[in-house]
């Protein structure tokens, strides 16, 4: 009767043994999931900080550079060979456009919500001064040409307010306020 009572005592310990060995490694494995699941987090997080500051970068320099185009080349078609000027003008314009396309649809798809939006605020005063800028009839006169000029300056200084507030969108999403 002893030897049952200590060959039980001993096979309980070894059971008691193996399920908390057993409980130990599954806490063990679901401790290690936990971690690789908030690695992978962190990886797609820093991923998409990363990608962010690209698409703003990118649009913020291709912004800037239809501003300037707007400010500085747009006028030259309203000068005395403008007519001359224009092909090779709206050729420069096409490249920009399609250039703060490419920047936009960037933002579009890693930019956080307000950014999204004041992107596409900056795509659409650009494209359509600009555009509304180059299909306006050549014609003579001087009344046509200040009109223009100061079509040129307003679109000009809503591009920069929007890239203003582009930026500071931008400012806030990356650091995280």
């Amino acid at each position: 009767m002893m030897q049952l009572i200590t060959a039980g005592a001993a096979l309980s310990g070894v059971m008691l043994s193996l399920l908390a060995n057993a409980y130990l490694e599954r806490r063990r494995a679901r401790d290690v999931r936990a971690l690789e699941v908030m690695r992978v987090d962190l990886d797609r997080v820093k991923w998409l900080r990363e990608e962010r500051v690209k698409a703003y970068g990118g649009l913020s320099l291709a912004g800037e550079e239809a501003q300037q185009f707007i400010r500085s080349e747009l006028p030259l078609v309203l000068g005395p060979d403008g007519a001359a000027r224009r092909a090779a003008v709206e050729d420069r314009w096409r490249e920009l456009r399609t250039e703060l396309r490419k920047a936009y649809d960037q933002v579009a798809l890693f930019g956080s919500e307000q950014a999204r939006a004041e992107a596409l605020r900056i795509w659409q005063v650009a494209r359509n001064g600009a555009n509304d800028f180059l299909q306006e009839p050549d014609t003579d006169g001087t009344d046509r040409a200040a009109r223009l000029a100061a079509q040129i300056r307003s679109v000009a200084s809503e591009l920069g307010t929007a890239g203003n507030r582009f930026l500071e969108a931008c400012r806030r999403d990356l650091q995280g306020e």
